[in-house]
C-alpha cells in the first residue's frame, strides 16, 4: 500500500464529513496557518514547550516525508472554497527491530474543531496505518494538564504503560493487544485508497 496516497472519509461526533489524507510537500501554507491558528496552550501541548513559529525547516520536516518511517495525515473538512484542513497526526519510527517496531506519535487540532472527535478520528487512523505497517508500539509524551488526549488513550482499548516526570506522561500503547489481551481488529481494507 503506498501511503504517499492515503484517503479516507470519516465524520466527527455530530455527524459532519471528513476526510483524511497523506500530507504534501505543498501543504506547508496550510500547515503554517494551521499552525498560526492555534491557541499557546494547544501549541504548549503539541511542542511540550512554547513555540512561536515554524520555520522553513520545520515546514519542510514535517510535509516531505518519506511515509516509511514518518508518516502524517491531514484530517480536513470540505467547504464552499474547498478543503480546509484542521488537523494533522503523524508518526515518526523511532525503533525498527525484527519484532519490534515503535513509533512516536503526536497530534495538533485547531482549537475550533477540538472536542468534536477530531482527535479521535486521526489517532484511529494513524493505528491503523501503523498496525498495516507491522508497528508494535506507539509512544507520545503527553502534559498531565492535556486531559483531552489522554482520555484518547485512555478509552483506546489498548493496553497502556505509562510514568510520569513532572507534568509530563510518558504513554506506551502496545498496539498488537488489547488491554484484555485480545488481539486488536484491523481497519477495514477499503478505508485505504491507493
Amino acid at each position: 500500500m503506498d501511503l504517499s496516497k492515503y484517503s479516507a472519509t470519516d465524520q466527527l461526533r455530530d455527524g459532519t464529513p471528513l476526510q483524511l489524507r497523506a500530507i504534501r510537500p505543498d501543504d506547508k501554507q496550510q500547515l503554517l496557518d494551521g499552525f498560526n491558528r492555534l491557541s499557546g496552550r494547544s501549541v504548549y501541548f503539541r511542542f511540550m514547550g512554547p513555540r512561536q513559529e515554524l520555520g522553513p525547516e520545520d515546514l519542510r520536516y514535517f510535509t516531505e516525508i518519506d511515509f516509511r518511517h514518518h508518516i502524517a495525515i491531514v484530517a480536513a473538512l470540505q467547504g464552499p472554497s474547498g478543503e480546509q484542513p484542521i488537523g494533522v497526526g503523524r508518526l515518526i519510527e523511532i525503533k525498527d527491530g525484527p519484532n519490534d517496531r515503535v513509533a512516536d506519535i503526536a497530534f495538533a487540532v485547531e482549537d475550533k474543531y477540538q472536542n468534536l472527535g477530531t482527535g479521535t478520528v486521526l489517532f484511529e487512523h494513524i493505528v491503523g496505518i501503523a498496525q498495516s505497517q507491522d508497528f508494535t508500539r506507539l509512544l507520545a509524551d503527553v502534559h498531565t494538564a492535556n486531559k483531552k488526549m489522554l482520555d484518547i488513550f485512555r478509552n483506546s482499548g489498548f493496553a497502556i504503560a505509562s510514568r510520569t516526570e513532572s507534568a509530563v506522561i510518558h504513554i506506551e500503547l502496545d498496539i498488537t493487544r488489547t488491554a484484555t489481551g485480545s488481539a486488536y481488529p484491523q481497519p477495514e481494507e477499503e478505508t485505504y485508497h491507493d
